[in-house]
């Protein structure tokens, strides 16, 4: 079962950050990765607290296990935000329709 880090970087963080910055500015959205990735890197060292930085970067399995979890948190980020765009222009056309 996922725990509770897992759920917090790859689906809380970045559907959160996409959504809001949707619904308050649209013309921002493009930072909503940005945004999204520097909460997950928060979050993971939160979640890694007890390992040192020194310890996560000298090892190549944690930084590799690091690097890893940032990129494809970066990636679903991206693609959500390449999501909100197509539904911004979706409700832009149909409004402009009417």
């Amino acid at each position: 079962m996922y725990d509770w880090w897992n759920i917090l970087i790859f689906g809380v963080i970045p559907v959160l950050a996409v959504v809001v910055i949707f619904i308050v500015k649209r013309k921002l959205l493009w930072a909503a990765p940005l945004i999204s990735t520097a909460l997950a890197l928060i979050t993971n060292m939160a979640a890694l607290a007890p390992i040192t930085i020194t310890e996560l970067f000298g090892n190549g399995e944690w930084r590799g296990f690091f690097l890893l979890a940032i990129l494809m948190h970066l990636v679903i980020a991206v693609v959500l935000t390449a999501i909100a765009y197509f539904a911004a222009y979706i409700l832009r056309t149909c409004i402009h329709k009417r």
